[in-house]
């Protein structure tokens, strides 16, 4: 399910009126939300069930003989939920000078849960629990651990250059560049539901792919029209800015050997208790504090975990170069 699915009230202090107003606008900022799928679960901790080791099935018999069984045992993921949120206030001389609270007050609420979504985009890429033992392990770190970090270099270990110029020489190294991420793409079963990019690559690839791509339109939950650029048919997803709209969730200065100016592309399939998946209980959780001293006090807040049950259901592509030929 995705987030405004699974997304219900938790407390008798839980606000209908305020969560479907932070829910729309986290929905918007939050750049997979149309993507990422969610599953509930009760308590602290889950043990769903992964993609166990492949069979290796397939062989031949004679008249009166058998096969010989294959077998394997069920293998389980380990999900720790952590609590993402944050708490916005709205000072109540608002009220007293005669304009309206309610209005300033959803008015700030969507503002904060804009930077939220962007905030969670970040953590879905970037947080690591060895940052922290308050955040999960997102896919930057899990593409590490899983080996499903492919580095794209020039030969001598630095970055590959991408270019924009795609005559000569140059014609190759894009066209590498294409066959190679169509092969990580292809190597995910059932193929990605997402690339996450940045708007530096996305544009690079506007002008040496445009007949990969195409545009469409999608509604929001809400009604609202997007617009979706589409690499070979895979939803292509500009992952944005951190919470405090200064920074770029897939920066353009990542280093690979000596060259300190590359990016990343992820493609992940998203699904509900399967391939890459966020866990949860009640999904975005909003309360009205009400009055705490001379604020007016709302807690937006949930209980969530990223669990990767398929470690073939998404790949980190780093190294990409756009500055260099």
């Amino acid at each position: 399910m995705r987030i405004e699915e699974i997304s219900t009230g938790s407390t008798a202090r839980s606000s209908e009126e305020l969560r479907e107003a932070a829910l729309a606008q986290f929905y918007t900022a939050y750049p997979l939300a149309v993507h990422a799928q969610f599953y509930s679960h009760t308590g602290n901790a889950d043990a769903p069930r992964k993609n166990g080791d492949q069979f290796n099935a397939g062989g031949t018999r004679t008249t009166g003989s058998d096969y010989a069984p294959k077998e394997r045992e069920p293998q389980f993921g380990s999900v720790q939920l952590k609590i993402y949120g944050d708490k916005v206030q709205t000072d109540i001389a608002h009220e007293r000078r005669g304009t309206d609270i309610g209005s300033q007050r959803l008015n700030d609420l969507e503002a904060f849960s804009e930077s939220l979504g962007w905030y969670f985009a970040d953590a879905t890429i970037n947080h690591d629990v060895s940052q922290s033992a308050q955040r999960f392990k997102g896919l930057k770190a899990q593409a590490d651990t899983l080996g499903r970090n492919f580095v794209m270099n020039d030969g001598s270990g630095n970055g590959y250059a991408l270019p924009a110029d795609v005559t000569g020489a140059n014609a190759t190294k894009v066209a590498r560049f294409f066959e190679k991420l169509d092969e990580y793409m292809g190597g995910i079963p059932g193929g990605p539901t997402v690339l996450g990019v940045n708007a530096a690559f996305a544009a690079r690839l506007g002008s040496i792919g445009k007949s990969y791509l195409s545009v469409q339109n999608v509604q929001t939950p809400w009604g609202e029209e997007q617009k979706v650029t589409t690499y070979n048919g895979v939803p292509l997803v500009n992952m944005g800015y951190t919470s405090n709209g200064t920074g770029l969730v897939l920066p353009q200065t990542e280093t690979v050997g000596t060259s300190n100016d590359c990016c990343s592309i992820y493609g992940i399939r998203f699904g509900e208790q399967r391939d890459v998946t966020f866990a949860t209980n009640v999904g975005l959780d909003v309360q009205d504090l009400s009055l705490v001293g001379t604020k007016y006090l709302t807690l937006v807040e949930f209980d969530v975990d990223l669990a990767v049950l398929n470690p073939k259901a998404f790949f980190r592509m780093s190294g990409v170069r756009l500055n260099a030929n």
